[in-house]
């Protein structure tokens, strides 16, 4: 698939030409990309990161870019307001927005997304990283967690991002996001921390909202478990939830126990699939599962969930939980329809990439 290379994408507006520096175009969610020198600073290495700087028409501008080897006295430089951070291999992208609860805003294959953008859906976007359980906040989520500003840096072709401390729950977290070109996958590292005085019980949960009218499907050999919003059969050991948002009869939360460490969701002709360790049903935290799904009430989006197993975490110490994603096109031969036989392969042979 190649080398993969992580950039940071400062959105602003510009004030001024840009002076003759090589650059490439790539198309971002409707903006320009120029990227800027690339080609000296990746001699050291494929996949070293370089500057991108996004022009949009985002208002209230409150800051200038910092300086970077092309900023000088006199040289036009772009006034941002905040800064996204991109990896891209192949066909493949994906674009993280740090200051908005360090959520993954895209993940895309020739340009189109699976991740519903805020621009879709201003209520529910994007994918964050939360604890589990639910009970132990209630609503809304924890702002350090899932609005608030994470810092973002670069560890060679990994992305570090860290949350601030929630201090009612006593911990924050770590998000280690990789490009796996030779495997077309991205692995995703979640950590949560103990940052308080007395042990803390918790799990990771990973919430991803799709695009409503897609399929989601999961391998399982049990129905729906309570406190289900709605019934879900298995069929030949795998469930699928095919959303209908002109019905939309069935909605609210699916707890579900899988099988064989994945869930997949179609948007389109594009198949995503998410990979993890299995977790046993006693190691679910209390009141949640290792799959959920949540369908919005009106209709507007489906949110396709995991999560880790659920233990304590001594003070000062952490937990690790990784996932792995991965998105291709559909077969010739798969039909976007449950029980398709080779729709299910499909999926089953994009998880095995990542065993």
């Amino acid at each position: 698939m190649g080398s993969s290379r992580v950039t940071a994408i400062r959105r602003g507006r510009f004030e001024a030409d840009w002076p003759a520096w090589p650059f490439q175009i790539v198309r971002v969610t409707g903006a320009a990309l120029l990227t800027f020198g690339c080609a000296a600073r990746n001699a050291s290495g494929e996949g070293a990161p370089c500057p991108v700087t996004r022009a949009d028409e985002s208002k209230g501008v409150a800051g200038t870019a910092p300086p970077d080897e092309h900023t000088a006295e006199g040289v036009p430089h772009a006034i941002v307001r905040r800064e996204n951070h991109r990896i891209e291999f192949g066909e493949l992208a994906l674009e993280v927005d740090a200051v908005d609860g360090g959520r993954i805003v895209e993940f895309s294959l020739g340009g189109r997304s699976v991740v519903v953008p805020k621009s879709e859906s201003a209520q529910a976007y994007g994918s964050s990283f939360w604890p589990s359980p639910q009970k132990a906040w209630n609503w809304p989520p924890p702002a350090e967690l899932d609005a608030l500003p994470w810092s973002a840096s670069i560890d060679g072709k990994v992305l570090v991002l860290e949350s601030r401390i929630n201090e009612k729950l006593g911990l924050s977290a770590t998000q280690r996001i990789e490009a796996l070109p030779e495997k077309a996958a991205v692995r995703i590292e979640l950590t949560l921390h103990n940052r308080g005085s007395a042990p803390l019980s918790v799990a990771a949960w990973q919430n991803t909202r799709t695009r409503p009218g897609g399929l989601t499907f999961y391998p399982s050999a049990s129905p729906a478990l309570p406190p289900s919003a709605f019934p879900l059969d298995p069929q030949s050991g795998v469930a699928w939830f095919a959303h209908d948002p002109q019905k939309n009869e069935r909605k609210g939360k699916l707890f579900a126990d899988g099988d064989e460490g994945w869930i997949a969701h179609i948007d389109g002709d594009l198949l995503f699939v998410k990979v993890f360790p299995p977790v046993p049903r006693e190691k679910q935290a209390p009141g949640e599962a290792e799959v959920e799904i949540y369908v919005d009430p009106a209709g507007g989006f489906v949110e396709v969930e995991q999560q880790g197993p659920y233990g304590s975490i001594e003070p000062g110490q952490a937990a690790r939980w990784q996932c792995h994603w991965l998105l291709a096109k559909l077969e010739p031969n798969a039909r976007r329809a449950a029980g398709d036989v080779a729709l299910l392969a499909q999926a089953r042979a994009l998880a095995r990439r990542v065993d």
